[in-house]
């Protein structure tokens, strides 16, 4: 509790720093001249020139404690054309000493006001794998960055950059000399809005641009990929193999079990509700996991120490299993390039007749044999003998993910009510941010929450009564619905409003998209809507709007079913994870035209005697 206190803290520190006093920090340049050295470690010499400020400010620099080591901070001021060393004021130094971080510190340097001013600092890191990227992006203003990266002939440097498209000025060059080559990079860094876990290397949720490094032995100067591999394989050997009590308790589990699926079943649920989730570490020590034996004996570990175990668990009862590095779809980049900056996450793969089964312990929700949830569509780092395989998941198909709604409705023209029942059913991964929230909070949060969200998804009308049927594949609601001041009569017509229709996506209640939106998943939904009324109607030809877009569809009809009832029902699909510039288009026009077509009111002509 009190390390969590702490963490809060530290957030709200950074957020200060970033919001606050450093918000008003500008830099005329930085330069950064990295050099990799021939005994596999690297040296980072860093030049900031900062503009005038009437205020002092206090520049952070954050650093692992472990891997790196910061010297020769220096401090100049600029007199006339020169800048001149000045005497360097007292260095802040904070430790991040958490169950959520470790092995990280912050010294932040006072920065004078009133003058042009120049910072130069060391960080030497004793392992090369950790140089894995280059920030093309800043969270203050910066006119000018600068990289000067230095490779020994021993060495060969492969690279990489993501949304390389939001920076308008990029240049990039090398020289070959004897004994070295020396790469050049000259740009203006996107400026992007604060997010402090980046400091710690961990990015979530933001399209920037970055360079991904990957710094091999010139050996294997045509296959970085294969360095990956071999370099992570190295350092699992040390982390692999179970004890007797190990397997004891495995043995334990799977008694009298020789259906290998049954096994991996019991092995993998035994790993999601016994062993606790600890969360984030960085450093090498966000992809190096703990001993497999020491993990279960502490019975908690983070994604790379339960996939890591659960693999050795596998192995030992004769299922062939591997660990994958990968990016979940809120990481910076997708994991399709060998370089520690590619990922995120670290999950298990089985093999089970050639068919590769994935295997998230961290996500206790997740079904054996079917694609993770957070990795759709994005691809992974098997390590494996074979030299390391990239693979592309599987996202899971609108149909595997349909969602019906079934609504039974009485109308009463005297109390303008509409009353009546609802039953709606989730297959795949549909409902799970319904199973996710239900998992990690209590009985009556859940039963709250589950009333506000439908009661906005029927255009906030009064609903009760909801009880909820779980099973492993699908989610079944069921409850009550109470709809008012949608409905009015004149000498001849019945007029009725129908936007209490369910909206078309239940997890956004913006009336547009945004991009960048994640959706989850792709599904199929299914509304219908029959409304028994208390007086009978004249026949009406079935009304129908269509619309379609590039994997995007809306089928919406009001449908005369007998004098005394109507069904209003559309089918949506959508075969998408994110809205983007592709899509944002046609889906926000689908929106649009629901509501506008559910605000107009239906005519009913009342039966002629």
């Amino acid at each position: 509790m009190k390390k969590s206190l702490y963490f809060i803290v530290l957030m709200f520190f950074i957020f200060s720093y970033l919001n606050g006093i450093s918000q008003n920090i500008d830099v005329k340049s930085k330069f950064e001249k990295i050099k990799i050295l021939d005994d596999h470690s690297f040296v980072n010499e860093i030049t900031i020139i900062f503009k005038k400020s009437e205020v002092s400010r206090l520049y952070p620099i954050f650093y692992d404690t472990k891997l790196e080591y910061i010297a020769n901070i220096k401090i100049f001021e600029k007199r006339r054309k020169k800048f001149k060393e000045i005497p360097l004021k007292k260095i802040y130094e904070n430790d991040v000493e958490l169950d959520y971080i470790s092995s990280k510190k912050i010294k932040s340097i006072q920065i004078p006001p009133n003058k042009d001013i120049k910072l130069t600092y060391s960080i030497t890191c004793s392992e090369l794998m950790y140089f894995s990227s280059l920030q093309f992006f800043s969270y203050y203003a910066v006119d000018s960055l600068k990289y000067q990266i230095k490779v020994p002939k021993k060495f060969a440097f492969a690279h990489n950059i993501v949304n390389k498209d939001s920076l308008p000025n990029f240049y990039f060059d090398s020289i070959k000399n004897i004994n070295e080559t020396v790469w050049k990079i000259n740009l203006i860094p996107k400026k992007i809005e604060p997010d402090p876990l980046s400091f710690f290397r961990i990015y979530k949720n933001i399209k920037a641009p970055l360079m991904r490094t990957l710094v091999t032995p010139i050996a294997y100067k045509d296959n970085p990929t294969k360095y990956m591999n071999d370099w992570y394989t190295k350092s699992l050997i040390s982390k692999k193999g179970l004890n007797d009590i190990v397997k004891k308790k495995i043995d334990e589990l799977t008694f009298n079990v020789n259906d290998q699926n049954k096994i991996l079943n019991i092995i993998y649920n035994y790993v999601k509700k016994n062993f606790k989730y600890v969360a984030i570490e960085v450093g090498m020590g966000a992809f190096i996991p703990t001993p497999a034996n020491e993990v279960f004996l502490n019975k908690q570990g983070d994604c790379k120490d339960l996939s890591n175990f659960l693999s050795e668990a596998l192995n030992y009862k004769g299922i062939k299993s591997n660990v994958a590095l990968a990016a979940t779809f809120n990481h910076i980049s997708n994991c399709d390039f060998p370089s520690l900056s590619s990922a995120n996450h670290v999950i298990c793969i089985a093999y089970l007749k050639d068919k590769k089964i994935l295997l998230d312990p961290t996500d206790p929700i997740h079904i054996e044999q079917q694609p993770v949830q957070s990795l759709q569509d994005r691809t992974i780092f098997i390590i494996n003998s074979e030299g390391g395989t990239f693979y592309n998941v599987d996202k899971f198909t609108p149909k595997q993910n349909e969602i019906s709604y079934n609504v039974n409705l009485n109308l009463n023209s005297e109390k303008s009510l509409i009353k009546g029942n609802f039953n709606i059913n989730y297959k795949g991964i549909s409902g799970n941010f319904l199973k996710r929230f239900k998992k990690s909070e209590s009985e009556k949060n859940f039963n709250n929450f589950q009333k506000n969200l439908y009661e906005e998804i029927f255009g906030n009308q009064s609903v009760t009564d909801i009880s909820t049927i779980k099973s492993d594949e699908n989610l079944n609601l069921k409850g009550k619905i109470s709809i008012s001041g949608k409905t009015f009569n004149d000498g001849q017509n019945k007029y009725l409003f129908i936007d209490f229709l369910p909206r078309i996506i239940e997890t956004e209640n913006r009336e547009t998209l945004i991009e960048g939106t994640y959706l989850n998943n792709p599904f199929y939904k299914k509304v219908k809507v029959k409304i028994k009324l208390d007086q009978p109607i004249e026949r009406f030809k079935t009304k129908e709007h269509s619309f379609k877009g590039k994997n995007i569809s809306l089928n919406l009809k009001i449908k005369f079913i007998s004098n005394i009832e109507i069904e209003c029902s559309y089918n949506f699909i959508f075969n998408h994870l994110f809205i983007n510039k592709e899509n944002i288009e046609k889906i926000n026009k689908i929106l649009k035209s629901f509501k506008k077509i559910t605000n107009e009111p239906i005519v009913l002509q009342k039966q002629k005697k």
